[in-house]
């Protein structure tokens, strides 16, 4: 019997595992990217494995603050107003997606995909000798104000009714937990389930290691543009090394995957939520948790390179230049409740990301409703770290025929048509 095979595009989390997973079922697999393993949007992110945070990023009561974050150039939200035309569509759909009934149903599918990222992870990163990468201490919550404790009572109620705790700390508490923190902190609460990686980059680089030892093949290069034979993919042209024979294909592209599934007649609605990271590897306070702030979003993790801040949201296109003023902000941000941190020096790192956003903070997984050899594994938004494993076993599942632990409905491609 032949071996099948799969080329998968896109060397981040999602991608990696497809291919790992794939290979567990059978398939000989090449991955093609520009980038090595984990030096896209992989490489920069928080490191959270937040499987706990099941309500989408956007709901009715966050809306309420967007005004004012526009107001702030450097806030925790911006969209550059040259490209306000462009991105107003997507918007308005991320609007409709925030109404109760909506919310009520996205936070559902989230939750489904909660409930194998640990074991998902667990799978790729022990026969690849990385499992040590994985922290299992729970996020903390601070806030500075009872009020904004308040606020999100509804999110941690929808948390606790899906079997996520999310117990309350004082802050006295929460400086016996992590006592760098300041005396401004007043309350804080766990996240109910968000562990975090050490070092994002080398988990994508330990998986795909592991791919290559089980005889997968990593080609560095670009896709330039994809060729059809009937209802198939057969070929990928590639910038460098010129045409790749294809007989199935996963397109796990990240903040680039629509613009491959335009070249199939398909039009997905995915915008590029930019994010910036600083790391500090002299930082002046010790954590042993990453912990989040109430008033912005972002996390500050403690990694092996030192204490990466991450977060923000910027509309500005895939292309814009970085405003790496954003990445110096987050240490304005986390100063506010770690006193001690010290300012960025010379030798502290700054970095911008793409994140692939839907306007339903759902990912797309599935297969392709117009070639019947390709298959999709994109749009995660801030999640991709923590349901990148889960979505490579669901793909890998899907497209051998197996039963899913989950209904697979709220992620299917052609939900946008």
């Amino acid at each position: 019997m032949t071996q099948p095979s799969a080329t998968i595009i896109g060397a981040g989390i999602a991608g990696m595992s497809a291919a790992a997973f794939l290979q567990r079922e059978g398939y000989r697999v090449t991955v093609i990217d520009r980038l090595p393993p984990g030096e896209g949007c992989s490489f920069g992110n928080a490191g959270g494995l937040a499987f706990a945070e099941v309500v989408p990023t956007v709901h009715a009561r966050m809306l309420l603050k967007v005004p004012g974050w526009l107001m702030d150039p450097l806030g925790p939200l911006t969209i550059r107003w040259s490209y306000l035309p462009k991105v107003l569509p997507w918007l308005m759909a991320l609007a409709r997606n925030s109404l109760p009934g909506r919310v009520k149903t996205i936070t559902a599918a989230r939750a489904d995909l909660a409930l194998r990222v640990i074991s998902d992870f667990e799978t790729l990163l022990k026969p690849a000798g990385a499992a040590d990468l994985i922290r299992y201490q729970d996020t903390l919550r601070v806030y500075d104000s009872e009020a904004q404790y308040q606020a999100e009572a509804p999110e941690r109620a929808a948390k606790n009714a899906l079997g996520f705790a999310t117990p309350r700390l004082s802050g006295g508490e929460a400086r016996e937990l992590e006592p760098a923190l300041g005396p401004n902190v007043q309350c804080a609460a766990f996240h109910g389930g968000w562990y975090f990686v050490t070092n994002p980059e080398r988990v994508v680089k330990s998986i795909a290691a592991e791919v290559v030892r089980n005889g997968g093949t990593i080609i560095a290069d670009e896709v330039v543009s994809l060729s059809r034979e009937g209802a198939r993919v057969s070929h990928l042209l590639l910038k460098e090394t010129g045409l790749h024979q294809v007989e199935t294909l996963v397109i796990c592209a990240g903040a680039y995957s629509h613009l491959l599934a335009r070249q199939l007649g398909e039009d997905f609605p995915l915008e590029a939520e930019r994010g910036y990271h600083i790391v500090l590897p002299d930082p002046g306070v010790s954590l042993s948790r990453s912990i989040t702030y109430a008033r912005t979003p972002g996390a500050a993790t403690p990694m092996e390179m030192g204490l990466r801040l991450a977060g923000t949201d910027e509309f500005a296109g895939l292309d814009a230049p970085p405003d790496y003023r954003r990445a110096d902000a987050l240490w304005t941000h986390f100063k506010r409740v770690l006193p001690d941190l010290r300012a960025p020096g010379a030798d502290a790192t700054r970095w911008m990301g793409r994140r692939p956003g839907t306007p339903d903070s759902l990912p797309v997984i599935g297969r392709s409703g117009t070639a019947s050899n390709v298959w999709y594994g994109f749009g995660h938004g801030h999640m991709g770290l923590t349901w990148g494993p889960s979505t490579g076993r669901l793909l890998s599942e899907m497209m051998t025929g197996h039963n899913s632990n989950i209904d697979l409905t709220p992620f299917r491609p052609g939900r946008f048509a």
